[in-house]
């Protein structure tokens, strides 16, 4: 009964969801030109819609022509005005509640979600579910892993909500959804990164029935399989008896809610306890499907964690998403593109090249090339106009006439390896504030993102020698990065990014590197060091030039 009812609630997805956007995608500038002239109606008599003569724009062309390209730091006053007056200063749409992620300038960037776009991102994720079941329908037949963030996280000074997206959206589902899930979203509100996730395995322990694992990042679960088997003999004891140790660390009201679930399996217990290493294969052998993120620097972590997986687990593209918006929605399993919500947001490109040479050409979805990789501009329900994301994606292949889009990387000045979009300026910020606390004085350093440590390394050429020490330093800057950048912060805490080290430069490496960069092309009298790397980016390695 339970898998007619599933299969008639797709069916009903299908024809709500996925039917009117596919017919849309035959025509995808058409259908982009219709949600900006919505957008632009919708909020035309904002203060910001006033500034930019929104009433009179007749297309993608006026646009561009009214509206710079934005960025935070240029909509944050009007952000701000809107929160503190309620005066429609961005969007006609007071915002329900707010996102948060971290900034360029160290302060937090709070992205206002209007109704209309909590309702976008309740279709779009319809629309997904759809599609996951589409792909695979088995991981549908038992118990639910999803990894969520709290639907309230806090509260800015004007009282408004600040939480994410997935934990209202976990909350807007229907009952009958919910109870498949086997980590209520209580569960995300706690502070503590250990113990948290130790009521994760606890929940998830209790569950050998689950079909379904999902997370944004996968060194989520690589990190939740690493706890597992350090705190094997405790959260096994805890399984075979029914109880979980850690039980009173708990508030109230979650205490009881995750004691109601808990049961006592001694059977499952004794079988795992015979397996020499704990995995996602040995221990959920049922799991069908997992849901991540696959590309950038998360590939690194799936291809760790497709080897604890059993073996008929295929993987599905969580697609391009950021606080920000949904900038992709995976059609299958197995492939890395992904298609953009295209009735929903308004998308602008410009290829990688002409974007880093300062000669911009704005493409429509309609307008690209397969194998290209282009900058995106967005527009959407939440006020952000022509708003620059620094993100690289790809055009994969074309579903009829829309092109399916993978996510690269994050662009220049901005490295993220689990999601904590670190900046140069952090970066730089960081290192000069700990560099002078520990005596230090740099006379040349870069910051290398490493995506198979999961970790930063900081390379500095010191102006006097010998060194002072570099675990020191090391540590001072980790928590200088974690003060200026939130995400950074939480992913250390979770242990999903590793410290920072530092390796010490032998002298005259500032000048080999930059002969290096010149005579790959740069021009000597243009040179300008890149602080902030990805691993796989740098030309030259700076590991030969560590003083021994």
């Amino acid at each position: 009964m339970h898998g007619l009812l599933l299969a008639a609630s797709m069916q009903a997805y299908r024809a709500r969801y996925w039917r009117p956007v596919e017919k849309r995608t035959s025509a995808p500038d058409a259908a982009q030109s219709n949600v900006l002239a919505t957008l632009l109606f919708g909020n035309r008599d904002t203060r910001f819609g006033r500034e930019h003569g929104f009433h009179d724009i007749d297309g993608p062309k006026r646009f561009r022509e009214r509206v710079p390209v934005q960025d935070y730091e240029q909509l944050r006053p009007y952000i701000d005005e809107q929160r503190r007056t309620g005066n429609p200063s961005l969007t006609k749409e007071p915002p329900l509640f707010y996102a948060q992620t971290s900034g360029s300038t160290g302060l937090p960037k709070y992205i206002p979600i209007t109704q209309t776009m909590l309702a976008f991102h309740k279709q779009e994720q319809a629309l997904f579910s759809y599609l996951q079941y589409r792909a695979c329908p088995a991981a549908f037949a038992g118990k639910a892993w999803g990894i969520m963030g709290a639907s309230v996280e806090g509260h800015l000074d004007s009282g408004h909500v600040v939480g994410s997206v997935s934990g209202h959206l976990y909350r807007s589902l229907p009952g009958a959804i919910q109870r498949r899930f086997v980590v209520p979203p209580e569960v995300s509100s706690i502070a503590d990164y250990e113990l948290k996730y130790l009521v994760i395995l606890r929940l998830a322990l209790n569950e050998p029935s689950i079909t379904y694992i999902g997370s944004p990042n996968p060194s989520t679960f690589l990190r939740l399989i690493d706890i597992l088997n350090e705190r094997r003999e405790t959260l096994l004891h805890g399984l075979a008896t029914g109880t979980f140790e850690s039980l009173e660390q708990l508030e109230p009201r979650l205490r009881q809610i995750v004691e109601t679930r808990l049961q006592p399996r001694p059977e499952l217990a004794a079988r795992l306890s015979s397996e020499k290493l704990l995995s996602f294969a040995n221990v959920w052998p049922n799991i069908r499907l997992l849901t991540t993120w696959t590309g950038g620097s998360c590939g690194i972590s799936l291809g760790q964690l497709r080897s604890k997986l059993p073996a008929s687990a295929v993987v599905m593209e969580l697609g391009y998403q950021s606080t920000e918006f949904r900038g992709s929605v995976a059609l299958c399993a197995e492939t890395a593109g992904g298609l953009p919500p295209l009735t929903h947001h308004f998308f602008e490109f410009v290829e990688q090249s002409e974007w880093d040479a300062g000669r911009p050409t704005f493409r429509l979805l309609g307008e690209l090339e397969i194998a290209r990789r282009y900058y995106v501009l967005v527009t959407t329900a939440s006020g952000l106009y022509r708003y620059f994301m620094n993100d690289l994606v790809e055009v994969t292949d074309f579903f009829n006439a829309t092109p399916l889009l993978r996510f690269v990387q994050k662009g220049r000045g901005v490295t993220s390896l689990t999601g904590e979009k670190l900046y140069e300026s952090q970066a730089i910020e960081g290192v000069c504030r700990a560099a002078a606390r520990c005596g230090v004085e740099p006379t040349f350093f870069v910051m290398v993102a490493d995506e198979i440590a999961s970790a930063y390394c900081l390379f500095v050429e010191p102006a006097r020698y010998p060194p002072p020490d570099a675990p020191l330093l090391a540590a001072d800057v980790d928590r200088t990065l974690g003060e200026l950048n939130l995400e950074y912060h939480g992913k250390r805490q979770s242990g999903r990014l590793k410290a920072l080290d530092v390796i010490w430069l032998k002298p005259g490496t500032a000048e080999a590197y930059k002969l290096a960069c010149v005579r790959a092309g740069q021009r000597e009298g243009q040179f300008k060091p890149i602080v902030l790397q990805y691993r796989k980016d740098l030309a030259f390695s700076f590991h030969a030039c560590a003083l021994a």
